[in-house]
């Protein structure tokens, strides 16, 4: 069973855990909300995937452990267009995948119109049966009151992305 932590608004995270698990065929995800309160308590657990949504320089100020959970992390997803100091990840062994509206995000948005919207993989990613996810363009239907939610949507498809399973609708 994957354990995927989250580190984001309540709302966000609860979003995020529930679309996965109704979207996902192959896997039984156990996905964990992590914030100041948690943190002491999930100090040992190895997340196969960590999700940075938010700014984390305060929880990592505030908390020993978080850069702990980092280094045992197989995946680290950062949102791209929130400003962290990035130079914790450089030296640890996980793959790094960003997301958002910016560029160089690795997962990106390229087309939004109407309920059909394009997702761009930018580089490849390498899935957890060491699989290659190549660069390419998915179309994916998304309802207009998810539309708001479109940083959780880049989210919710790299999970199931890495783990083999393909988001169509959400």
């Amino acid at each position: 069973m994957p354990f995927i932590g989250i580190i984001a608004k309540e709302n966000d995270s609860n979003f995020i855990k529930n679309e996965v698990i109704k979207n996902a065929k192959s896997n039984k995800f156990e996905i964990i909300n992590i914030n100041k309160k948690s943190i002491e308590n999930i100090k040992n657990i190895k997340f196969d995937i960590l999700v940075i949504h938010q700014n984390i320089e305060n929880l990592l100020k505030n908390s020993k452990y978080l850069e702990d959970i980092i280094v045992k992390t197989s995946y680290v997803m950062i949102n791209s267009d929130v400003k962290n100091d990035l130079s914790l990840f450089k030296n640890i062994g996980a793959n790094i995948i960003t997301y958002g509206f910016n560029a160089k995000a690795t997962i990106t948005i390229s087309s939004i119109k109407e309920e059909n919207t394009m997702l761009c993989i930018q580089r490849s990613i390498r899935g957890m049966k060491n699989y290659i996810i190549e660069e390419q363009e998915i179309g994916i239907k998304i309802e207009k009151n998810n539309v708001n939610k479109l940083y959780n949507v880049l989210v919710i498809f790299t999970i199931l992305v890495i783990y083999g399973d393909f988001l169509k609708k959400i």
